[in-house]
């Protein structure tokens, strides 16, 4: 009976050894994956060790005059969009302002969930200028489909003015330059995916 018994214990150590050895290679896959992707970046956090991947902000900025944007995930956390504008006077965003994207097949997608609004004054000659940064937080991940399917054609960052009149400015988009950034975000899109296969 004993011996049965140590049977059974070395087979059942035996699987469980093997499907952890197992997962932990499908784990180290993913993260390889992941940590080598081209068209976002990758960086483990210090405090958790986990991985946070973002897009860049430099394939934005070249082709906006007053703004620029990238979106970033944190392990276990929303998807979330940062969005930076410039402005003479001191312009105020909350949740009845959202950013609102158009796409080339016909789609959009708005986001209203603020998370944090950073102004950050700066002096231009004698002039003042507004840094503005708004974090802007997506419901689910699959928000983010638009704009790994189509190409931009507007972005219309909307604010209250310093009159405190509600306002807008569309940034009419060419969608030749933003196909590009839609490959890189289907790439990032599979990142994405990458990072929900390690929960």
């Amino acid at each position: 009976m004993k011996k049965i018994q140590k049977a059974i214990f070395i087979t059942f150590f035996i699987i469980s050894f093997n499907l952890y050895s197992q997962n932990t290679q499908n784990t180290n896959s993913i993260l390889s994956d992941i940590m080598i992707g081209k068209n976002y970046n990758a960086e483990r956090d210090k405090l958790t060790s986990k991985i946070n991947i973002f897009t860049s902000w430099k394939e934005t900025y070249k082709y906006m005059r007053d703004g620029k944007f990238r979106f970033y995930k944190k392990f276990g956390r929303s998807l979330t969009l940062e969005f930076r504008y410039r402005s003479p006077h001191k312009i105020y965003v909350n949740n009845q302002t959202p950013i609102i994207f158009n796409f080339e097949d016909g789609s959009e997608t708005q986001l209203y969930n603020i998370q944090k609004v950073i102004y950050s004054p700066y002096l231009m000659g004698s002039v003042e200028y507004y840094n503005i940064e708004v974090k802007y937080k997506f419901n689910d991940d699959g928000e983010f489909q638009n704009f790994a399917n189509s190409p931009i054609t507007n972005i219309r960052f909307n604010f209250f003015d310093y009159m405190n009149e509600q306002n807008f400015e569309n940034m009419i988009m060419s969608p030749s330059i933003t196909t590009n950034w839609q490959n890189k975000f289907l790439l990032f899109k599979e990142g994405i995916d990458k990072v929900n296969q390690l929960k």
